[in-house]
């Protein structure tokens, strides 16, 4: 298994120390050099600038904290395109697992990347274990096109008739003859949009349903950037208003039509419809519920060392704010490592991640936040063995 490391490779990660340290500054971290087919060095140095970004703690917000709790806990993590969400989020799953807790890490962008991060193929949209950890670990890429697929064909059976079977479903049937010749299938045809964002929601459901979700005390996801989050959790809230109003609008029809339907023994068709939406709102308040339980979900920015990063971040912040999702943490991803002799380029990038990690200390909606440190990497992040090594020293 590619993601299985080798004894050499954990004994040399063991002996990796930090204790020669100079103040303020962590020393260069190098993982030796395998086999070209293996794990190869990462050569990790964290900086001295970043660190000082990190306003003092208020309470203790380190690992130790995120492992101790008994209940099921959901962490989710997020931000701007191209900052590292997939890696994090991937070396936060794998320290749960090797702390003890089952996990399961999943991802809702439809551009995944869980396989690339564990160098193993987790297509397919069902339940993958991930070799190489002490506690189980599984890993999950939802597939949104699969689920496009099985949409367009309810809509498109039996000739087209998906849409006229869910209106008489809803006790509508009548109605939907008399607007058949506007063909109303084919505007179901394509999928609207926000449909990733309602699978999402499905599989979240399932997490708090589903007996073999159960097993897991720690779901870690890796969500799509900024904007198709801020649809994810907001979309409950939408969900619950628009039942609300098709129960509404059913029943007036109900009330103006119960003489007619009690004859042809409709009544009870349109109960059970009408008990499939009260259900599906039922639901979704559970969903809106979870995203915004400080005691069992916790929202993860990730950012990266730049103007538009961190501004982004800082919205992203108000906006989880409004929904009342709770955040506590700040990933500052990719910080350039010191160095006594910079040349002219990395002079210039050091110098603009100074000014991007002061934005940090005096945004209002980042500052309070408890900022931890990603140091940038000489390679990509692939295989357990590297995201453990990653991960011991971001999340600590």
């Amino acid at each position: 298994m590619l993601a299985t490391a080798s004894p050499r490779l954990h004994a040399a990660a063991r002996r990796l120390s930090l204790a020669a340290a100079p103040a303020g500054a962590l020393p260069a971290l190098r993982l030796p050099r395998s086999r070209p087919a293996r794990y190869v060095s990462l050569r990790l140095r964290a900086s001295a600038s970043a660190s000082a970004a990190a306003p003092s703690a208020k309470e203790d917000l380190g690992f130790d904290e995120m492992a101790a709790r008994t209940t099921r806990r959901y962490y989710m993590l997020g931000g701007k395109g191209g900052v590292g969400k997939t890696s994090c989020a991937a070396s936060l799953a794998v320290r749960f697992a090797n702390s003890g807790h089952p996990t399961l890490v999943v991802s809702t962008d439809p551009a995944h990347s869980l396989s690339d991060s564990f160098a193993q193929d987790l297509t397919g949209g069902a339940l993958a274990s991930v070799e190489g950890t002490d506690s189980p670990l599984f890993a999950l890429e939802i597939n949104p096109e699969k689920s496009r697929e099985e949409f367009r064909t309810i809509n498109q059976k039996n000739g087209g008739s998906g849409v006229k079977d869910f209106m008489d479903g809803m006790g509508l049937g009548i109605l939907a003859d008399q607007l058949g010749e506007l063909k109303l299938g084919e505007l179901l045809d394509t999928p609207p949009p926000g449909l990733d964002e309602a699978i999402a929601i499905s599989k979240v459901i399932q997490f708090l349903e589903a007996p073999e979700y159960s097993m897991f005390s720690r779901i870690v996801f890796d969500t799509a950037p900024t904007g198709h989050t801020l649809r994810l959790l907001s979309l409950p809230d939408f969900l619950d208003a628009s039942i609300g109003k098709i129960l509404k609008l059913r029943s007036k029809i109900a009330s103006a039509t119960s003489a007619i339907k009690s004859v042809f023994g409709q009544d009870v068709q349109q109960q059970d419809a009408a008990n499939k939406l009260e259900q599906l709102r039922e639901r979704m308040v559970k969903v809106r519920e979870l995203f915004r339980d400080t005691e069992s979900t916790e929202f993860i920015i990730v950012t990266i060392p730049t103007v538009m990063a961190i501004s982004e971040s800082g919205r992203l912040h108000s906006s989880l704010q409004k929904e009342s999702v709770p955040v506590r943490r700040l990933i500052v991803n990719q910080v350039l490592p010191p160095s006594s002799s910079d040349c002219k380029f990395c002079a210039i990038k050091r110098k603009d991640q100074a000014r991007a990690l002061d934005m940090i200390k005096n945004d209002p909606e980042l500052m309070e936040l408890h900022v931890m440190q990603a140091p940038l990497v000489d390679m990509e992040i692939r295989g357990v063995p590297a995201l453990k090594f990653l991960g011991d020293i971001v999340w600590k």
